[in-house]
């Protein structure tokens, strides 16, 4: 790798066509890097926003559970008086 960046670096002061292509292949490295790092933090992102969505599913389901069980115990205090 170092000798990669070594050669880089040697035909970007030498200058000439070499240099332009040496330059055009750094920044389409960087942009490379730089697009993988955004789709890993875009990952990270959905991930978290299913885990949001499942708990506010969970925590629906466990509500509507819980007023449904209130439900049949006023039922049943209602049936007493």
């Amino acid at each position: 790798m170092e000798q990669v960046i070594e050669t880089v670096i040697t035909m970007i002061a030498t200058g000439g066509q070499g240099a332009m292509i040496a330059i055009l292949i750094a920044i389409i490295v960087f942009l490379v890097w730089d697009r993988k790092r955004l789709t890993d933090i875009i990952t990270k992102k959905d991930e978290k926003i299913e885990s949001i969505i499942d708990n506010y599913y969970r925590g629906n389901l466990t509500l509507s559970e819980a007023l449904s069980g209130l439900k049949l115990v006023l039922i049943e205090i209602k049936s007493k008086l």
